[in-house]
């Protein structure tokens, strides 16, 4: 017998443009990007606190503000202005139209315009329909049934029957009833209203908020203790935080025609779909946390009333390589202080208009990061503006060095007397800031860091590799080679104007090997030295610096250092210098007991925080050992991340579902737009007056596009 056996490979290259055998790129395909916009009164809406809102068989969207109906024509509201005293709207899925309760009465909507429908029921507090579409009225005088006209079917007992909330007609003559006294079903001969019991298996709470069918046979009911549904008999299941349900005291319940529940509170939407869990709170969702209503639509988006004004949450189906255009022209279109990349500031929350790029203690190494991402869009598309985009940005990384007439040493930023910013942030009487010797009217900022060391090799690497011209390479070279003649003319150390080693610009022996305090820092200074030394070697190609690799390497262990270099106790921002540095030197050194030596810190690195599904980490593994480095898990974060950069406040510390043990981040949709740098299991944060830079999803996208793990 001959067993003949298929391989499927594909092609994988590292940063040289050498091809690898490896797996076929990951089809990344299309994906639904949820997305939001806002309405207010400036939109046309009569007033910001939403009462109701209903979407019609048609998706015609009605809402309910300051006691007035408004419908939503070509983006604008347009108010119903000849009919006030509007409480209540709802549209039934079985017919076209949608009706209001008011103080005139139920008014349905005919011939273009409301007319009040005879023997109806005033001051309707809510409305809803049964299984086949027949309208329900819930009103202060009791529970109304429209069939061939308006039939009062039972008064509200406020004896019993305290704070109606909501109600669910389930036939001609049997309706639940949501109070804040219980849940009660309308029973007998005769009709009275009967209290369910409360008790372990069953409802949770006698303080009933809202109750919505799921199907014919099954249904919601949301209490301040969590979530039941049940057949009305003996079958009931809780939701609580055990079972991932984020905010227990639940208001408002909708059911969407294709089987989403959506979940209102005071403290943000929820959303259950096919078995999962998802929470949106926070201006980068909802005008205001206080849900008021919800409509789900016909095209499966869904509009949420609160008091600051009505949200629509919508999916966009996109491309990564479309979210990826979105992105660069987002980042593009801001005002990029002397081609720095970094985030926004704002002047008033969340507004973007009149932003103000950041002074930040990192200007080089986020720049240098996006000089990276166009490099590899560059490789992977050859499209000249992401080349053009590189070299602009790469010229103002090669000035930090050269404005602090210090050869060798760069800046952490820089800035012009006549910018806003000088004078708002006092330049003159910080210390760290200095006047340049060679560009008059600039001063520039030291105590730079290994932090901003990292990013410079990092992107006069990559720009080396896959952008440059014969021209580009020569500016570099020289950058590259009086900062390494800098590192090495002392000892190890980078000095700034005062002749003092800067705080965290180290790699030495003595500091590293010999200095008890250091030893956390000893694996990864290993690395980052060893690493520049390498880019050095192939960029600039002078002997000294193979010599100082492999001094630090037989005389100092410094190979040996970087094993270790993940501590079991390390800060987030240490990941992002250890894999800023594996990749130069991993993507650079053939030597194989050298490389089993890195890749053995890699491995041990990588495993630490794989948990994390970061798309650049991730990618980095990949790209140095062309084995499996979660690709799903990567493109599902690049999915997620939001399209929208802000710093929206999020809060999720006081969430039920995370008092029981989890060990992943949450996901992006509940994050803070984040550095790599920083906390991704982080619960609060954000202040909405800044925007993040666009190089956090840019960069891995088009690593991993270059590299061939993605296509």
């Amino acid at each position: 017998m001959v067993i003949i056996i298929v391989a499927v490979i594909g092609i994988c290259r590292n940063a040289s443009g050498e091809a690898t055998e490896t797996r076929l790129p990951y089809r990344t395909g299309n994906h639904l990007q949820r997305v939001r916009k806002f309405f207010t009164t400036a939109d046309g809406l009569p007033g910001d606190e939403i009462q109701g809102v209903t979407v019609t068989r048609d998706g015609i969207a009605l809402a309910v503000a300051s006691n007035q109906v408004a419908r939503l024509e070509n983006g604008t509201w347009q108010v119903e202005s000849e009919f006030g005293g509007v409480s209540a709207v709802f549209a039934s899925r079985e017919g076209p139209g949608a009706v209001i309760g008011s103080t005139k009465g139920v008014a349905s909507w005919a011939e273009n315009r409301w007319r009040v429908e005879e023997g109806s029921p005033q001051d309707v507090m809510a409305f809803a329909a049964e299984p086949h579409g027949v309208i329900w009225a819930l009103a202060p005088s009791g529970v109304w049934r429209r069939d061939a006209g308006w039939k009062l079917i039972n008064k509200i007992e406020d004896d019993v029957l305290a704070q109606p909330h909501g109600f669910l007609p389930r036939g001609s003559n049997d309706v639940l009833l949501a109070a804040e006294t219980g849940l009660f079903s309308l029973v007998g001969k005769r009709h009275y209203w009967l209290g369910f019991e409360i008790r372990p298996g069953g409802l949770l709470s006698s303080r009933a908020r809202a109750i919505a069918a799921l199907d014919e046979n099954h249904f919601l009911v949301a209490t301040d203790k969590g979530l039941n549904l049940s057949n009305g008999d003996r079958g009931w299941q809780s939701f609580t935080g055990a079972e991932g349900l984020p905010v227990l005291d639940i208001k408002h319940i909708a059911v969407a025609p294709d089987g989403a529940v959506w979940l209102g509170s005071e403290q943000g939407l929820i959303e259950w779909r096919e078995g999962k869990w998802s929470y949106f709170e926070s201006k980068r969702w909802l005008p205001d946390n206080e849900v008021t209503s919800i409509a789900p639509a016909p095209d499966g988006s869904v509009w949420v009333g609160t008091r600051k004004g009505l949200g629509h949450l919508y999916d966009r189906k996109l491309t990564l390589a479309e979210k990826a255009a979105i992105l660069q022209r987002d980042l593009e279109n801001r005002d990029r202080r002397h081609r720095y990349v970094t985030q926004m500031e704002f002047r008033k929350p969340g507004i973007l208009e009149g932003a103000m790029q950041e002074i930040s203690d990192n200007d080089g190494l986020w720049t240098a990061l996006y000089i990276a991402s166009q490099c590899f869009r560059y490789a992977a598309t050859k499209e000249p503006a992401a080349r053009d985009q590189a070299w602009r940005s790469m010229q103002a990384l090669l000035r930090l060095e050269s404005i602090t007439a210090m050869p060798g040493f760069p800046a952490r930023a820089i800035c012009r007397t006549n910018e806003p910013q000088f004078a708002t942030r006092s330049l003159r009487s910080d210390s760290e800031w200095h006047e340049s010797a060679v560009e008059p009217g600039w001063y520039w900022k030291g105590e730079t860091s290994s932090d901003e060391i990292d990013g410079h090799y990092f992107g006069w690497h990559v720009f080396f590799e896959l952008a440059a011209d014969e021209a580009q390479k020569e500016q570099v070279r020289a950058t590259c080679k009086r900062v390494t003649d800098h590192i090495l003319g002392h000892g190890y150390y980078l000095v700034d104007q005062d002749g003092n080693p800067t705080t965290w610009g180290f790699w030495s022996p003595d500091r590293l090997n010999d200095d008890p305090r250091y030893w956390e820092e000893r694996g990864l200074g290993s690395l980052e030295i060893l690493s520049h030394l390498k880019v050095a070697m192939r960029i600039v190609n002078d002997p000294r610096y193979e010599r100082a690799y492999h001094d630090l390497i037989r005389n100092h262990q410094y190979a040996l250092n970087t094993i270790p270099a993940k501590l079991a106790h390390g800060v987030a921002f240490d990941n992002q210098l250890l894999f800023l540095a594996y990749y130069p030197l991993l993507q650079l050194e053939k030597d194989p007991a050298l490389r089993a030596i890195y890749l053995e810190s890699l491995n041990r690195t990588w495993n630490a925080v794989r948990i994390e599904g970061n798309p650049v980490w991730n990618f980095i593994y990949g790209a140095s050992t062309g084995g499996p480095c979660d690709v799903e898990a990567a493109v599902q974060s690049l999915r997620e991340i939001p399209l929208d950069f802000i710093h929206w406040r999020m809060h999720n510390s006081h969430r039920a579902d995370l008092a029981v043990a989890h060990g992943k981040p949450l996901p992006w949709t509940n994050r803070v737009i984040h550095n790599w740098d920083s906390n991704p299991f982080d619960l609060d944060g954000g202040s909405d007056m800044s925007e993040g830079d666009q190089t956090v999803w840019l960069l891995p996208y088009w690593m991993g596009r270059w590299h061939g793990l993605i296509e």
